[in-house]
Parts: C-alpha cells; sequence; structure tokens
C-alpha cells in the first residue's frame, strides 16, 4: 500500500502535465476561429470590433469545448480497461488502476464544457466515444456518468442531471469494476447513484436521490426510491411477476 501511495503522488503530479497539454491542443483550433471571425471586423468602427472580438471569443470557447469533447472521448477509447460482462477485481497497485484512473481525470477535465451541451447530440458523441453503449433516442442530461466504458444504456431512456452512475468501488485495498446496466424506456431520477454491477430492467424508475447498491437488478416495470432503494411500486401495466399484464 505504501508503494501504491507513492507511485499516486508521483502520477499526480506528472497528470498535471499531461492535463496542461490536454487542454492546450483543443486551444488550436479555437485560437483559429478567433483569428478567422476577428479577422471581419478588422476595419469596423471601434464599438463595432469590440463586437466581433466578443463573438470570435464566445465562438472560441465553443470551439475549444468541442474538441476538447473529441479528444476526451478518443482518447479514452483507445486506454480504458477491458472488463467482462461478469466485472473484475484489481489490486490498486496494477496497470488496470492507473487506466482507469486516467480516463477518470480526462473525464473530470471535460466535465466543465460537457455540463453546457448535456443533453444534446455532442453529449452523446462523447459518450459514446469514452465507451457507453448507448440505445436511440436516450437523453443523458448528467455530465456524472463515471467510468462511461462500463455503461449500457437502452433506447428511450432519460438519465437525470447530477445522476451518478459508478462502475467502480475501492474496497479493501481493491479496485472493483462491474458494468451498469439501463434497459430501455427506463428513468434515472436527478441526484440518484448507481453502483457498479447494478441494473434498470426495461421500463423502470429509478426515483430522484436514490441509491441503488452494487449488484442491485431492479426488475421490469418497478419504481424504486431511497437510500438504500427499495420498491415502491409497479408501473401500470405490469404485476408482480414482473410480466406486462
Amino acid at each position: 500500500m505504501k508503494a501504491f501511495t507513492a507511485l499516486q503522488h508521483v502520477l499526480s503530479a506528472l497528470f498535471i502535465f499531461v492535463m496542461a497539454t490536454f487542454w492546450a491542443l483543443p486551444i488550436v483550433p479555437a485560437l483559429w476561429v478567433f483569428h478567422e471571425v476577428n479577422a471581419f471586423g478588422a476595419d469596423a468602427t471601434e464599438w463595432m470590433g469590440y463586437l466581433f472580438t466578443s463573438i470570435a471569443a464566445a465562438l472560441a470557447f465553443i470551439a475549444w469545448g468541442l474538441c476538447l469533447l473529441l479528444l476526451s472521448g478518443t482518447v479514452q477509447m483507445i486506454i480504458h480497461p477491458r472488463v467482462p460482462a461478469e466485472g473484475k477485481v484489481v489490486p490498486l497497485f496494477s496497470g488496470t488502476t492507473i487506466r482507469w484512473a486516467a480516463c477518470g481525470v480526462i473525464h473530470r477535465a471535460t466535465k466543465p464544457f460537457l455540463i453546457h451541451v448535456c443533453p444534446s447530440i455532442f453529449a452523446n458523441t462523447y459518450y459514446r466515444l469514452a465507451g457507453v453503449k448507448l440505445g436511440q433516442d436516450s437523453n443523458l442530461t448528467s455530465q456524472d456518468i463515471n467510468d462511461p466504458f462500463l455503461v449500457r444504456v437502452g433506447s428511450d431512456t432519460v438519465i437525470g442531471g447530477h445522476a451518478a452512475i459508478n462502475g467502480h468501488i475501492v474496497e479493501r485495498g481493491e479496485l472493483h469494476l462491474a458494468p451498469v446496466t439501463i434497459g430501455d424506456r427506463c428513468v434515472v431520477g436527478g441526484g440518484s447513484i448507481m453502483m457498479p454491477g447494478s441494473t434498470l430492467s426495461d421500463d423502470c424508475v429509478l426515483a430522484n436521490r436514490a441509491v441503488l447498491p452494487k449488484h442491485k437488478t431492479i426488475p421490469p416495470g418497478q419504481v424504486w426510491a431511497g437510500v438504500p432503494a427499495k420498491f415502491v411500486k409497479h408501473i401500470r401495466g405490469y404485476g408482480d411477476d414482473g410480466q406486462e399484464s
């Protein structure tokens, strides 16, 4: 454990420089956008020049953010650890942990812009690149879908703002990684938490601020709420056996 702590400190210091480079690369196209747009106001009056400069700065920020999403998602797609469907348990002092931590740092570095584009095609594209298996017509409103390479989301599903989807947990000096699965036509309430290995079957609702423990499965057509989440009621059309009536 002491060796892991020492390595963590070294890598943390190293990542300061890595992230500086990571944030800097998308600034290159952003500066180009700023220069090109600002050039239109070169011969304008003083106040019109301010207007062109302001518009150029705003568009440059958007260009930086979109390029950051593209870079972040692509890097995570390349480096994320491969985890089988049944999950994986590794020591904290391991190569898998380093790759998982690197993806986590990159994802957190993307959040300042990601929050502005959730939900949208831009956020969905980023999450797909980062590893989320995402069905059609689903809305991902949260920038806290952590460990995206471990998240499976069906079609016509809504994940509310600040809902935290975690595919990892650390217990007794080991890193536990397990996929989180959300079915079709589900609602994950705002501020709720799903832990590694948890599952929402089709047509389920996890209420606002509820916490679904690790490896817990909500059967089809049910509403769960609370901390920890517990059964509240069946959705209309479903019976006690989880089958549509």
